[in-house]
């Protein structure tokens, strides 16, 4: 059977210094990957190291960027164990969301909505935790409690049945996958 993994951070970046602050959860970005050593993530977020915005989908990559200066930063690895249609059906979403990653956007206001407990679905618009729940969702992988669009970060730590391959430092984040091979 195969897994998926996601990646739970807090780096030290003004906006999620903010989402912190606004809602006091551990974790305020999750990325989503199709192999455990985490070498193509994907989420939403800034499209520009040096600014919050524009931002929309992104391939993020644990050694550049936001993340390659945030070795430091608290992460978490979940890995959710997945059938293949579901997998399949995952790696399809990314790669058509890929070619067309321009066409999709950062959901400002949908941040502000599901701050609120609102429910909602923007075209082609999302915030990092809603992709991800929605994807997974989507696929048949994962029962979410809630709507997509209210589903935070922190949220994915507690859901049956991802389960904790890792906590700490962000620049170890990757070698989880590479010491269970070595293993």
């Amino acid at each position: 059977m195969p897994n998926v993994y996601l990646l739970l951070s807090r780096t030290d970046t003004l906006f999620a210094r903010v989402m912190h602050g606004l809602t006091g959860n551990r974790y305020t970005h999750v990325s989503l990957a199709l192999d455990r050593d985490l070498e193509q993530m994907y989420s939403f977020a800034r499209r520009y190291e040096i600014a919050p915005l524009p931002a929309g989908f992104i391939r993020e990559n644990l050694y550049d960027g936001v993340y390659g200066r945030s070795g430091t930063a608290d992460s978490l690895v979940l890995e959710l164990p997945v059938s293949q249609k579901a997998y399949d059906r995952i790696a399809r979403r990314l790669e058509k969301m890929e070619r067309r990653q321009l066409d999709y956007g950062y959901d400002v206001l949908g941040l502000a909505l599901a701050w609120l407990g609102i429910a909602h679905q923007r075209r082609n618009k999302f915030v990092c935790s809603q992709f991800v729940a929605q994807t997974l969702q989507e696929a048949g992988a994962l029962e979410l409690p809630d709507h997509p669009s209210l589903v935070r970060p922190e949220d994915f730590a507690h859901l049956e049945p991802l389960r904790v391959v890792y906590q700490g430092p962000l620049a170890w984040a990757g070698r989880v996958g590479r010491r269970a091979m070595a293993a």
